[in-house]
């Protein structure tokens, strides 16, 4: 068989993989959906899956139920079909990773929810095709360490201390690399992200100016794009985006008391929404951003080749 090496990022707010990136959504049906504007229609086990734009619930540990195994399978799927290979008949390795703060606790139990699936082997149907693979082995990673490996190795080999924040759509989390390995006694992951952001700021809204703001709309002024809000409303979105910023760096103090001494990596789809408000923070002194929100996928899938040529 042919083995072929997936990285696959389990966000709370999306699922990612190297060239992949869509909504952790999923509705289920017990029969077989009509299918609308090319949607991909997930079939596993005799239950039918669709993806869907409205997010599922934050949860603290993703083994508790198969959700995150079908949308593994979905980004397996699309992933291999954006790369224009097949999965039946393949040995595929998965390199996944968690986040700092739960790595020491879950990393077993992580890998142990996929080989438990997997353990006859993985068979489903996408569009009515079946696919059929084996799941060779799985590799967890801590989360940001694989992303900053792959695209600031610059800075790690500079500096003997670099600090990498990860501002996702469920979490915060905090990463301190001390010459060159994740300081695994810095396990920071604060359940105040993004989500929580976007919605103070739609209820702040709804209740001072009595105009209702999906996520798009927040998302919109925070990328600093065109927009017919009034600026009144446009500057009180960012007001809150910035003490919302200074929130989250107040509670990592007390895992880093000063950031001004080490250079700050900034990865996630957060950071990228928040990044005129991380510029212009007093906080930091030198920033870098890793703008790619499929960075730590990409990173999973190269830590993971070099661990299996390594043997």
């Amino acid at each position: 068989m042919t083995e072929i090496i997936f990285g696959i990022d389990h966000g709370n707010g999306n699922m990612k993989g190297e060239n992949v990136c869509f909504p952790c959504g999923l509705v289920r049906y017990v029969s077989e959906p009509g299918r609308f504007m090319n949607e991909d229609i997930l079939e596993y086990q005799g239950t039918y899956y669709t993806l869907s734009d409205t997010k599922m619930p934050f949860k603290a540990d993703k083994t508790v139920d198969d959700d995150y195994f079908i949308l593994t399978l979905y980004a397996l799927a699309m992933e291999a079909r954006n790369k224009g290979i097949t999965l039946t008949g393949k040995d595929v390795v998965l390199g996944v990773g968690l986040p700092p703060a739960d790595y020491g606790q879950q990393a077993t139990s992580f890998k142990k929810y996929f080989l438990d699936h997997a353990k006859h082997g993985i068979s489903f149907k996408m569009n009515g095709k079946s696919v059929n693979f084996y799941l060779k082995d799985v590799f967890v990673s801590p989360q940001n360490f694989a992303a900053v490996m792959c695209f600031k190795a610059s800075l790690l080999k500079k500096y003997r201390t670099v600090n990498c924040i990860d501002i996702g759509d469920g979490t915060v989390d905090l990463l301190v690399i001390r010459n060159g390995k994740p300081d695994l006694s810095v396990r920071v992951s604060d359940r105040s992200g993004m989500a929580v952001l976007r919605s103070e700021i739609s209820n702040a809204i709804q209740q001072n100016y009595g105009i209702h703001l999906d996520s798009s709309d927040v998302e919109q002024v925070l990328m600093q794009e065109e927009t017919i809000l009034d600026e009144k409303i446009i500057l009180e979105i960012q007001r809150m985006a910035e003490n919302w910023l200074q929130r989250i760096i107040n509670k990592l103090h007390t895992h880093v008391t000063d950031f001004r001494t080490n250079p700050a990596v900034f990865l996630g789809g957060g950071s990228l929404l928040l990044r005129k408000q991380i510029e212009n923070s007093p906080e930091f002194k030198y920033v870098e951003f890793i703008d790619d929100v499929r960075a730590n996928a990409i990173g999973y899938e190269k830590l993971t080749t070099a661990r299996l040529r390594r043997g």
